[in-house]
């Protein structure tokens, strides 16, 4: 199986409207579809997890006609999970059409981003993935980001969580997974603008994490 690194720019006709609110937004961190199911030809039902404002999520969703039921589940002081039934715009029930055919399986989290753009992986054959970018509707610009076989690292990925993925990313471009390591927990402290001690502690959780997740 071949697994397609995708990412996806709306423009300001198919661009969902709880995307753009968050988008243009400063009250948000984050954004991301952990969970997604077609249930069936008039709604979707979907788990986000966000970091940000709930209250103005909540009005916003409130206001946008798209969206169904929802429950709204506070995690923390700034974050939490959204339970919603979503009802699909023309061009939605078309790009998942194009992404859930045959072999195909979209892998979550689903990151949804400032610029207007979402991030995801797909799994499945090389030609339903052919079939796929092919069937990206028309407002919708698609940037193969990276192709390879499947081997399951999309799980770790998935499993981590913003701030500890945002660690390794850091840890990553500063030189601290160097050999020899060329970054220090307080540098990578220093990017994140945070205590050395809460790096170091996101540090060891997503290494933990990853190692839970990968198969040895």
């Amino acid at each position: 199986m071949k697994t397609v690194r995708l990412t996806l720019r709306y423009d300001a006709e198919t661009i969902h409207p709880m995307h753009r609110f968050v988008a243009d937004s400063d009250a948000f961190d984050s954004y991301r579809m952990i969970h997604g199911n077609l249930v069936g030809d008039d709604d979707n039902t979907f788990i986000f997890y966000v970091v940000g404002d709930p209250d103005a999520y909540a009005a916003a969703m409130e206001r946008t006609e798209e969206v169904g039921e929802y429950d709204l589940t506070r995690t923390g002081d700034r974050s939490f999970t959204v339970y919603v039934r979503d009802v699909p715009e023309a061009v939605d029930e078309r790009l998942l059409e194009s992404l859930t055919k045959g072999s195909l399986v979209v892998l979550p989290p689903i990151e949804y981003r400032s610029d207007w753009t979402i991030r995801f992986s797909v799994v499945g054959e090389s030609e339903d993935l052919r079939r796929a970018l092919a069937g990206i509707p028309e407002g919708i610009e698609a940037t193969v980001d990276r192709v390879g076989e499947y081997d399951g690292t999309d799980a770790a990925v998935g499993a981590l969580t913003d701030r500890q993925r945002e660690a390794l990313r850091v840890g990553r471009e500063l030189g601290y997974f160097d050999v020899p390591r060329t970054a220090s927990v307080e540098d990578v402290a220093a990017a994140l603008d945070c205590a050395p001690g809460t790096a170091a502690e996101h540090l060891r959780k997503a290494e933990a994490t990853v190692m839970d997740v990968l198969e040895l």
